[in-house]
């Protein structure tokens, strides 16, 4: 589980800022390699101004797919990037008019994470989770791993 802090750009507008939660499945290969799929809700929204027009923007879902390079540092700590794919729904309301839009790209990051008990571990992370034609979407992560 998951808990991000997401922040939204849009060129010509301002930056907005939104939480999150979000679950992973995946499967360590071996001590370097891994994958993971993971999906998340976003928790709230933010206002920015678009022109001279307030927007209220929020991160409805999410679903990534991720290829995990591990680099251990210690029995306990190791070092991570990612890289994969990642689909988004987006809302935004502004004088009424509400549009939704799933958007998709390439999804990279990197992260550390520490276990401290055979099967749990805490982690952190940061992801350029979407970035297309004037917006990016990036996350700062803190999780809770529990493997089974």
């Amino acid at each position: 589980v998951s808990f991000s802090q997401f922040g939204y750009q849009q060129s010509g507008s301002a930056s907005a800022s939104f939480t999150g939660i979000a679950g992973a499945l995946g499967t360590v290969l071996s001590p370097h390699f891994a994958i993971e799929v993971r999906a998340g809700v976003g928790l709230d929204d933010d206002q920015i101004t678009v022109g001279a027009s307030p927007a209220t923007v929020e991160l409805d879902a999410y679903f990534s797919g991720l290829l995990k390079g591990i680099l251990p540092l210690a029995p306990r700590f190791g070092i991570y990037g990612v890289a994969g794919a990642t689909i988004g729904k987006f809302a935004a309301e502004s004088n009424g008019l509400y549009v939704e839009r799933w958007e998709s790209d390439f999804t990279y990051g990197a992260g550390a994470e520490f276990g401290f008990a055979p099967n749990m571990s805490l982690g952190l992370e940061w992801l350029r989770m979407l970035e297309g034609s004037g917006y990016r979407l990036d996350a700062a992560s803190l999780a809770f791993n529990f493997r089974f």
